[in-house]
C-alpha cells in the first residue's frame, strides 16, 4: 500500500548523497514523496550553477516526487561563523515552510531524516508531530555534541552537556533511530531508549555495477603508483598530516590524486606549495560520480583517513564502502570500526600510526606489492561489499520500515 512520506535532509540532488538513491527507491514502490531540502552548495561553499538563494522552488520530479528547495546563506569556504550562520538561515527557511506543510497539507504516514550536521534539521519533525500522529524515523549519520567535541567547534563543557540534553529530548521523540556504524550504538544507547537499527552505507550503483568507458589522461608519471582519494576535503579527514608523508616519500614513484572540494582543499594545496611537492600530486575538482569510474580506473590503490579521536573510530566514512565496491586495495589511516571492516574484509592496509614517518614507510611498502596481490587484494574487498553492503540488502532494509 502506497505511503505519504515527508523527508527533512540538508543535502540533495545534485549534491551526492544516499538519500538522492532512497527518495527513488521509495518513489519506485509507488509511496508519495515530499523532500524539504535547501539550496545546492555542498561541499564547495557555493551555490551550483543554476540555483541561487531567490530559488524558492518546488519540482514535481515524477508523480510521486515533489522537491522543495528552501533558500539559505551558503557555507562559504570553512569559516564556522558563516557555517553556523548558513545553518541558522536554513533552519529559519525551514521553520517557516514547516508551518505550511503543517497547516495546508494532508497528514504524512512517515517523517524520516537525513541527518548530517546540523542537527538542527532533526527538530522540524517534532513540532510536525505536534499537530500530526505520524512515525518518525532519524538516520544519524554525525553524533552530537560529539562532533562539535571532537572537531573543537565548542570547548565549553557546560555548553557541550547543554547540547547533550537538547539531543536526548529530541530524540526521545523518534520512533526509530538508523546508524551507519555498529560502533555509535554504545554512545547512542546513552541518550535514546527507542529502537536502534544498524543501517550502513552502500555505494552509488554506478559504481557497484561500475564499467570504465572513457578513462581520462590525468598524465601519471611513468612506473609510479597511483593513490587516489575522492571526497570532501575538510577538517575531519585529517588530510593534513599527508604534507608530511609526501615529503617523506617525495623523491619515490608514488603519486597522489585528489579529487574532490572541501573546506581544507585551498589550505592543503597551498602547504604542498610551499614545499615544492605539488610535481608528485594532482587535485581535480568535484565530479559527477556517473564519471568517477573514468578517474578511479587509473588508482593502483585508494586513501581513507579521519583524524584520530574517540568519535572518529566509531565511524565507518561512505567512502569505505564506495572503495570497496570499486574492487580496489583500501590504504587506511583510520581507527575502530572502519579499520575493522578493513581487516576483516583483507582489503586493504590499515595505517596503525599517525607519524608521518612511519606512514610513508607501509605505503612505500605496500606499493612494492606484485599486481596479482593488489588486485587480490581489490577482489576481496569487492566480495565482502556484495555480500554485506550491497545496494539490493540495502533497499530491502529500507523498504522495511516503510510498511
Amino acid at each position: 500500500m502506497a505511503k505519504r512520506i515527508l523527508i527533512y535532509t540538508n543535502h540533495f540532488y545534485p549534491e551526492q548523497f544516499k538519500i538522492n538513491e532512497i527518495v527513488d527507491w521509495l518513489s519506485n514502490e509507488s509511496h508519495h514523496i515530499r523532500v524539504i531540502t535547501c539550496i545546492p552548495n555542498y561541499p564547495g561553499g557555493k551555490f551550483y550553477k543554476g540555483y541561487n538563494i531567490n530559488t524558492l522552488s518546488r519540482k514535481h520530479i515524477n508523480e510521486n516526487i515533489i522537491i522543495n528547495r528552501l533558500p539559505l546563506i551558503p557555507r562559504g569556504n570553512g569559516n564556522y561563523f558563516i557555517r553556523t550562520i548558513s545553518y541558522l538561515s536554513y533552519f529559519i527557511s525551514v521553520s517557516l515552510f514547516n508551518i505550511y506543510i503543517i497547516f495546508f497539507k494532508k497528514k504524512y504516514d512517515y517523517v524520516f531524516v537525513h541527518h548530517t550536521s546540523p542537527f538542527l534539521i532533526a527538530i522540524h519533525p517534532i513540532i510536525y508531530g505536534f499537530f500530526y500522529k505520524t512515525t518518525k524515523i532519524l538516520w544519524d549519520l554525525d553524533l552530537w555534541p560529539d562532533t562539535l567535541n571532537v572537531l573543537n567547534i565548542i570547548r565549553s563543557k557546560w555548553i557541550l552537556n547543554s547540547i547533550e540534553l537538547f539531543v536526548k529530548f529530541v530524540y526521545s521523540f523518534y520512533d526509530k533511530i538508523l546508524i551507519g556504524s555498529k560502533g555509535f550504538e554504545e554512545l547512542l544507547k546513552k541518550r535514546y531508549d527507542g529502537e536502534i537499527i544498524y543501517f550502513p552505507n552502500w555505494s552509488e550503483s554506478v559504481i557497484e555495477n561500475y564499467k570504465t568507458k572513457n578513462p581520462i589522461n590525468l598524465n601519471i608519471p611513468d612506473n609510479h603508483f597511483t593513490i587516489m582519494y575522492t571526497g570532501n576535503i575538510g577538517n575531519a579527514q585529517g588530510l593534513d598530516i599527508l604534507t608530511d608523508v609526501i615529503r617523506e616519500i617525495h623523491d619515490k614513484n608514488i603519486f597522489w590524486v585528489f579529487i574532490g572540494e572541501g573546506s581544507f582543499k585551498k589550505t592543503f594545496v597551498k602547504n604542498l606549495d610551499n614545499l615544492n611537492l605539488l610535481n608528485k600530486c594532482k587535485f581535480i575538482d568535484q565530479i559527477d560520480i556517473t564519471e568517477i569510474n573514468n578517474y578511479t580506473s587509473l588508482a593502483d590503490a585508494m586513501f581513507l583517513s579521519l583524524r584520530d579521536n574517540y568519535l572518529f573510530s566509531r565511524t565507518v566514512p561512505a567512502k569505505l564502502q564506495f572503495y570497496m565496491a570499486l574492487g580496489k586495495p583500501i590504504i587506511g589511516l583510520i581507527k575502530g570500526e572502519g579499520a575493522k571492516i578493513i581487516m576483516d574484509s583483507n582489503s586493504g592496509i590499515v595505517l596503525s600510526s599517525y607519524k608521518p614517518k612511519q606512514i610513508a614507510n607501509s605505503i612505500l611498502n605496500f606499493s612494492k606489492m606484485k599486481d596479482s596481490e593488489l588486485i587480490k587484494i581489490g577482489d576481496n574487498g569487492r566480495k565482502f561489499y556484495l555480500n554485506n553492503f550491497s545496494i539490493k540488502k540495502r533497499k530491502q532494509q529500507l523498504l522495511s520500515f516503510f510498511k
